[in-house]
Parts: C-alpha cells; structure tokens; sequence
C-alpha cells in the first residue's frame, strides 16, 4: 500500500455476505480490513434458518402476496405482521413494493434472482471448502410438509409454478416422509422434496470460518462502527469511524445489511431499504440418556410448514426455528408474542419435543421493496462498491456476491450483468 491509505479494501459489515467478499478478495491477493460494530456473524447472519434456498426465486413483492396480505397484516399471529407503531414510516416502502408487485416488475425480479441462484450453492460449497469448513453443509433438499386440503394445493400449486423454472421437486411417498422426519405429528398429510437444496451446521460457523480463512490470507478485522463513509475525489475513501478515527482506503465495500442506508445516504443515495424482523428459536437437543431415537433427532432434513409458514432445520446445537415477517424498523423492542407463535407451531409439528430450554433471537434482514439486493459500484463514486440487501437469502447468495463483487472490485468483468440490481434502480 501507499502512504495515502491505511488499507487497500475495507469492508463494511461482517456478516455473511461480507465475510464471504472479504475472503474472495483476500484470496484475489488484496489487503482487505473487514469492519463492523459487532464480532462478526452477530447480527443477522446469526439467526439465519440455515437453510440455502435456491428454489426461492419469486420475490416477496407479488400480487398474490398483496392480494393475501392485507387480511392480516396486523394480526399479532400473522405470518407477515406490520406494527401499528411503525405504519407511518413504512408507508413509502410499501407503496414502492406494491409498485414493484407489477406483472413486468416480478417477472424482472424473478429472471434477476434466478441469475443469482444459478450457481449459488456451487459458488458457497467452494468457498466453504476454500475456508477448510465444508463438512458444515448438507447438499440433502428439504421437505415441505401440508396438513389440511387447502394447504396440499397451496404446496402442489407452488411446486407446479417453481417447475415451470427448471425447479427440481417431487411428492414423497409418506413412508419415505416418516423415515426422514420420525417426529413429525401424525396430521401431516403429505409433502413435496426440493433434493436440490441444502443446509448448513450453523450459520455463525460459517461466518466464523470464513473470517479465520481470511485472517490466514493476511486480512484482518475491526470492530468499529462506521459513521460516515467520504470517497476523496482525488485520492483514497475517508471512513469516519465512531471512535473518532478516520481511516483511509483505496476501496471500500458496504456490506452493512440493514444498517447499510444512512451510509448511503451520506454518500448522495437515496435507497429504499427498510427491515424485515426475523425471529426464531432454537431448541438444544436433548440428553441421549433415556430419550427415544425418534425424539433425540427428529428431523434429517430442513422441513418447511404450508400452513403454519416456518421452517425447522436440525443444526449442530439443535432444532432451529424459523418463520413470519415482521415490520416494525430497528428500535421497537422485539414482540414476546411472535417467540410464544413459535413455540406453538414446534408443538403442533413436532408433539414430542419440547421447548422449555429453548433459546429466542430477533434480528434485522434487510430488505428492499422489490426482493431484490444491491450489488455493484456507485455511479457517483469509483472507489465505492455495494453488496447489501439480500433479505432472507443472505446465506444462500453470500458466496455468489462474493465472487461478483471480487471480479468487479478487481477491474475483471462480471460473469453476470448486475444492471438489475444497481443502486439507482429505484
């Protein structure tokens, strides 16, 4: 490096989508300081499901989302819940996602994340053993499950649509169903597998490997949040750290998830990006002693609910649970209903088992109105590059982006157009 900067790269936000940036160019042969307030992996990358969807290529604003939406949207028990407190603020960002519900917006949407999704789980195997922790993942599909009539046509009719994509999936015969989830409540009815899929041990595990192989790459890491990001026109990237400090880089990476936009803001874009509320829990698997074999592990596989719209993953510490989007920004304390909500769905899929000692998370995705993240350079700044907004794919596209943004940040053409997901698309 030159005297004129103190780091070649920095990347702000150590989350997946940044760990993973941060890696590839460590291993492209750049300097790269990987920078976030917290240790990384701790904000949502944290509570992520687990689960790397590559058959989620239908973005969240549909018409058929609108259309089902409005019944319930602040119903304390709804899958998809507004907080009255936060309905004034949201109101810009829901009108953008209805706009983007429009036929030829979502059929945009769905062609830009299915670009994306093409490689994503190839791209994330590679990186994961390029980190030397690719024993994490499990390339062994999920299941979605139904329990009444209307929920098997809800499923089939997804499945139909998803294979009109090239989506690979197929109903399970119910012996096949039991083998695979011996603990699933006798009212599940059927199922459909996507064996294309896959899971992963623990997603802070996978940050955490991917932020030691990036040590081993001579990169390094530095909890400081970033006030303000100021690209000098002549000369290197001025961050203003909260510590008071500045420090200097020839290029800078925003990788800052839901706290992405005032950075951007402070930059001259105008962004769109607003929070979906994730919840989960997490329920330690029990004591071998004495516990029969179907309740000590009661799933093999990643299982989604129709109905009851979560999904359970076995995961190395034990049964994650997943589900329902909340609105409601960064400062409203999280609602106790929506971890009871989940507590009641583990007991009706799974009747054997127990939440007693189960650990509770809410964290921030990020999300833009059209599902869509934001991937590229700035059009007003040529050393500031841009990979946020990935809403609930953060793990599965982390390893996709990263190779992306490698290519782009190292003069290298993109082997993808990133047109559709630039910054001043809004």
């Amino acid at each position: 490096m030159s005297g004129t900067a103190d780091a070649d790269v920095v990347v702000v936000g150590a989350g997946l989508v940044g760990a993973a940036c941060a890696l590839r160019l460590a291993a492209a042969g750049r300097e790269v300081v990987l920078l976030d307030a917290q240790a990384p992996g701790q904000g949502a990358s944290f509570g992520n499901a687990g689960h790397i969807a590559t058959e989620q290529i239908f973005p969240l604003a549909s018409a058929e989302v609108i259309r089902a939406s409005w019944r319930y949207l602040l119903a304390a028990d709804s899958p998809l819940r507004l907080r009255a407190a936060y309905l004034l603020p949201l109101l810009p960002w829901l009108a953008r996602f209805v706009w983007a519900a429009r036929p030829a917006a979502f059929a945009r949407g769905v062609a830009a994340l299915m670009a994306l999704q093409q490689t994503a789980l190839g791209d994330l195997a590679e990186l994961m053993a390029h980190a030397s922790i690719g024993g994490l993942l499990h390339h062994d599909g999920y299941l979605r499950v139904w329990e009444t009539p209307a929920g098997e046509a809800a499923a089939r009719a997804q499945a139909s649509r998803l294979q009109v994509y090239g989506v690979n999936c197929a109903p399970v015969e119910t012996c096949m169903l039991r083998r695979a989830a011996p603990g699933l409540s006798t009212r599940i009815a059927g199922a459909i597998q996507y064996p294309d899929t896959a899971h992963v041990d623990d997603p802070l595990a996978v940050c955490r490997g991917f932020v030691g192989a990036l040590l081993r790459a001579g990169g390094s890491v530095l909890q400081q949040r970033v006030r303000a990001v100021q690209p000098g026109r002549h000369g290197p990237v001025m961050l203003q750290l909260e510590s008071g400090q500045t420090l200097r880089c020839r290029q800078v990476l925003v990788c800052a998830g839901a706290w992405s936009r005032p950075l951007l803001a402070g930059l001259g874009h105008a962004v769109p990006l607003d929070t979906e509320r994730g919840y989960h829990i997490t329920v330690p698997w029990p004591d071998a002693d004495g516990t029969p074999a179907a309740l000590l592990r009661p799933l093999q596989v990643p299982v989604a609910s129709t109905e009851r719209n979560v999904i359970m993953t076995p995961m190395a510490m034990g049964l994650r649970m997943t589900g329902t989007v909340e609105f409601g920004g960064l400062s409203l304390a999280p609602d106790p209903r929506r971890y009871a909500l989940l507590r009641q769905q583990l007991a009706a899929l799974l009747p054997g088992s127990s939440s007693a000692n189960a650990t509770s998370w809410m964290g921030f995705r990020p999300s833009l109105p059209d599902h869509l993240p934001v991937l590229g350079r700035s059009p007003l700044h040529q050393n500031v590059f841009f990979a946020f907004g990935h809403q609930h794919l953060g793990l599965t596209l982390c390893a996709v982006t990263a190779r992306l943004m490698a290519d782009l940040m190292q003069g290298h053409a993109p082997q993808l157009d990133l047109s559709a997901y630039r910054v001043d698309r809004f």
